[in-house]
């Protein structure tokens, strides 16, 4: 994984364990403070599952937020 799809996954995982809350806003806050588009974030979250989906690294960062988040 690469450090700012790393850093990326880290930061969805602290903005939900901080907040608690749904997959949009979440995604709302993270694109925001890294100016980056919603759509942007998703598309990259979605290529970070295809990649790297079984690998343990990204399975730890994943479990931080809820299985029903999409992405």
């Amino acid at each position: 994984m690469e450090p700012k799809e790393r850093e990326l996954l880290t930061g969805m995982g602290n903005c939900y364990e901080a907040c608690h809350d749904d997959f949009e806003a979440t995604v709302g806050m993270v694109s925001g403070s890294r100016d980056r588009t919603a759509e942007d974030v998703i598309a990259t979250l979605r290529t970070m599952r295809q990649r790297y989906g079984n690998e343990p690294e990204y399975l730890a960062l994943r479990r931080r937020f809820p299985a029903e988040f999409p992405v």
